[in-house]
């Protein structure tokens, strides 16, 4: 994907883009950006909309290139210092970063004739930047266009220009308005799933919910004029309360994502209906079958994978979803009302502590900012300031679990361990599911000496154990001890201890406890029948192992085919080539080549994949030549894999 922005330039203390309004612009362009992660961004370099969005993408990660007119210097002086010293300051910061690439527009000069060429040249460079689909093998690449403008304005609009040239060549354009400031959006209130969750509506396959927020509701919600609040990041709303249920009830909108038919979001939504007789949306992913007594409302339909949301799937449903809610405020969508137009809208008594519920969902969006721009740095100063915020005490966990989670999510797992640490210490209980599992992996990646390492993971195994007896049957659990029990071997065959073999053991036992507990989930499987095989082949385990790792090959693959796998499905991908790997290698007279089939998946896992995964698929390959399996088999697939910092170039 590339995105295209453009839009007005600030306008002093009134007009169409107003000082005051400078902040919660900047705060849209980087939620927005960061969550359809483009590969590149293309705009040119005013001051306003541009600078703003062209930090926004950096800050993201996202390369800017940046057209200005022939002289760069005489379009600053133009463009940009005449709204005044910061906006140059900003102007000379961006540009000196490595992924900014300033260009200039041959024989366009700073004056009005220059920028309408620049204009046309850049959604013309753009469109030129995008991959060809017939040398690249892969669908056409979507480019949209984000426009900050608060409508046609009298003469020449650039702006306007720009937009309704993308919208006429088929380009997705998102709008959002200049002058709106935070306090004054219309809210809208976002039931939905988040995180990974096992979906029943699809055998038990894993649903990575957050890719409908980042790139689908989001976008579509900050084009309308709404400030998105999702209600996984209302802190202190773990249970129902007064809070809670004052935001179903007054936001201006309420939108319920219908995704692996979560009890908690279908709970909100008969309230909302219950409450409301209008501005209620309903979505869902195209797979899933509604409960019977939402088969008369409207759904809002989607596609998308189990895992991601593709470019081409984002445009689509962003495209549903903008014309949607523009009907919203027309007409009644509550089956209640329909049934009983006489009812009257439900008012609640004035929620107690107003000021500290702004403060607490204030937070929550920052948190969420910061995760989508994976700004590390970031979650660990609203860390400080939520500890000397004075907040109560229940509050301040809860805010500190979500930015605790969030940076385990990162990978910074030193940073979140520091932060859970305690938290989990104080959860006597285990009633903090994701949060003790979450703990429990900073564990199990905790770095140290070898010695120190295996006392690390064998409190994660004691914790998830733990765990396991106050909340039994999660494959999440017994995939995270089957992990810790699995390093713990590396480590102790590494030392060439002689208890090697009860790690390994424990591995085993965890992963197919994981396998019992989600037959959905391809993840313990993959890993139970990698370690059977190795202790069959190249420890005690004999034929009985080797003849069990037989028997696991179809069940581990049904689990992954049973839906078709789209090329960017990195860890399906990369689960068939493994299950191709070990088949090759339980064969007998196998051939001391890498089997075509597993080189053809580790490829497509390698393109898709982000520099966390290619080194967990790296690990897995590493680990099995460390343990005895043959070089000549497994260097060529390794070959395949990028190194981490590789990957990053893809």
């Amino acid at each position: 994907m590339i995105i295209v922005f453009t839009g007005r330039r600030p306008s002093g203390r009134d007009g169409v883009f107003p000082d005051t309004a400078v902040d919660w612009l900047e705060e849209r362009l980087k939620l927005l950006i960061a969550g359809l992660r483009p590969r590149l961004a293309v705009g040119s370099a005013a001051a306003g909309t541009d600078l703003l969005a062209a930090g926004a993408a950096l800050r993201a990660g996202i390369p800017v290139e940046l057209l200005v007119t022939e002289d760069p210097e005489e379009f600053v002086s133009a463009s940009v210092a005449d709204k005044g010293p910061r906006w140059e300051e900003r102007f000379r910061t961006l540009t000196a970063q490595t992924k900014a690439a300033v260009i200039p527009v041959p024989g366009a000069r700073a004056d009005d004739d220059g920028f309408r060429v620049v204009n046309r040249a850049i959604l013309s460079h753009a469109r030129d930047s995008m991959r060809d689909p017939v040398q690249k093998a892969v669908a056409p690449e979507e480019l949209v266009v984000v426009a900050v403008t608060e409508g046609p304005r009298a003469g020449e609009d650039h702006t306007e220009s720009l937009a309704r040239s993308a919208e006429a060549l088929g380009h997705l354009v998102l709008r959002l308005d200049p002058s709106q400031v935070q306090p004054e959006a219309p809210t809208a209130f976002v039931a939905m799933p988040y995180g990974v969750k096992a979906d029943s509506t699809r055998d038990l396959k894993r649903f990575e919910a957050d890719q409908s927020w980042h790139r689908v509701v989001v976008p579509a919600l900050l084009d309308s004029g709404y400030r998105p609040i999702r209600t996984d990041l209302e802190a202190g709303l773990k249970s129902i309360d007064a809070r809670m249920l004052h935001s179903i009830n007054t936001a201006d909108l309420f939108v319920a994502d219908l995704a692996t038919l979560n009890p908690n979001v279908l709970w909100e939504l008969g309230v909302r209906h219950a409450w409301r007789p209008h501005a209620t949306l309903l979505m869902a992913p195209n797979w899933v079958t509604p409960p019977f007594d939402l088969g008369h409302s409207t759904i809002q339909r989607y596609e998308r994978g189990m895992k991601k949301v593709s470019d081409r799937q984002a445009v689509t449903a962003i495209r549903k979803l903008k014309a949607a809610l523009s009907a919203t405020q027309r007409g009644d969508d509550s089956p209640v009302w329909a049934v009983f137009p006489a009812l009257e809208p439900v008012q609640l008594p004035p929620d107690a502590d107003v000021e500290l519920f702004s403060r607490l969902t204030r937070y929550s969006e920052e948190i969420n900012l910061a995760a989508a721009l994976r700004d590390s740095g970031r979650l660990l100063d609203l860390a400080d300031q939520v500890r000397a915020d004075g907040l109560p005490d229940s509050n301040c966990r809860d805010q500190l679990e979500q930015i605790g989670l969030a940076l385990v999510k990162l990978g910074s797992f030193d940073d979140g361990r520091r932060l859970l640490e305690p938290l989990t210490a104080a959860d006597v209980s285990f009633g903090r599911i994701r949060m003790q599992q979450g703990y429990a992996l900073t564990l199990i990646h905790r770095d140290g000496t070898p010695e120190e390492r295996l006392k690390y993971l064998k409190d994660a195994e004691r914790r998830l154990l733990l765990l396991d007896g106050h909340h039994p049957g999660s494959s999440e659990t017994w995939g995270l001890l089957g992990s810790a029990a699995k390093r713990a071997f590396e480590l102790a065959f590494r030392l060439e201890e002689k208890n090697a073999s009860s790690h390994l053991n424990r591995a085993i036992e965890a992963y197919r406890r994981g396998m019992e507990a989600d037959p959905g989930d391809y993840y313990p499987g993959i890993n139970a029948l990698a370690l059977v095989r190795v202790r069959g082949q190249h420890f005690d385990g004999g034929q009985d192992d080797v003849a069990l790792a037989e028997s696991l090959l179809p069940v581990v693959r049904f689990a992954v085919e049973r839906r078709p796998v789209g090329p960017n499905d990195t860890w399906e991908h990369a689960t068939l080539a493994e299950l191709a790997l070990h088949q090759h290698l339980l064969d007998k007279g196998m051939a001391p080549v890498p089997p075509v089939e597993a080189l053809r998946h580790y490829t497509f896992a390698a393109h898709s994949a982000d520099g966390a995964e290619l080194a967990s698929i790296r690990r897995q390959l590493e680990f099995l030549m460390a343990v005895g399996d043959p070089p000549e088999v497994l260097a060529p697939l390794l070959a395949a894999i990028p190194t981490p910092a590789e990957g990053n170039a893809l």
